[in-house]
């Protein structure tokens, strides 16, 4: 069987303001934040071919143990009832821990690239429900653009598109 492809960009994102308020019940702070998509951008390649087993692999230099890719590729063939081989390839350009979200961009895109590539439709607010159990920034990449999160973050109203601005992005190497 012939496989099934796809190459996906997977967006960073800064916050436009973020206010952080009283810490909540499950030990997250209440957040208020705005998110604003931006041009820098991971990649990624899928590769699917249907099947009876699960198999997930990824290819990436970085080589993280249980990372999100892997783990959003895992829960959604779990919760879909999805099964094949699945090979993926991560071309990181989001520097880690800057706050710029590229894990959770990563996480989104696999959410958003595999119900096409396993044939397993699969409604945006149950993407999104997937996508909060995997991080408070995944649903925001779910939708992109310009966004109200709220909550943890994962609750997200979509707002007007700002106006394009050329924009500085500097990322210490201090891991946010």
């Amino acid at each position: 069987m012939e496989p099934r492809k796809a190459r996906v960009r997977a967006h960073a994102k800064i916050n436009l303001s973020l206010k952080v308020g009283a810490r909540r019940g499950d030990g997250f702070h209440e957040l208020r934040t705005v998110f604003q998509s931006i041009g820098l951008h991971d990649t990624l390649e899928f590769e699917f071919i249907p099947g009876r087993g699960v198999s997930i692999e990824l290819e990436d230099a970085l080589g993280i143990e249980n990372n999100l890719v892997t783990r959003a590729a895992r829960l959604f063939f779990e919760e879909r009832k999805a099964r094949g081989q699945l090979r993926m390839k991560l071309a990181k350009r989001i520097p880690m821990g800057g706050g710029l979200g590229g894990g959770s961009s990563d996480a989104a895109a696999v959410l958003l690239a595999l119900p096409a590539l396993t044939g397993r439709d699969t409604p945006l607010p149950e993407l999104m429900r997937l996508g909060a159990q995997l991080g408070s920034d995944v649903p925001f990449f779910l939708v992109g653009g310009t966004a109200l999160g709220i909550g943890r973050g994962e609750e997200i109203y979509p707002l007007p598109e700002a106006l394009p601005k050329p924009v500085l992005v500097l990322a210490p190497p201090i891991h946010v």
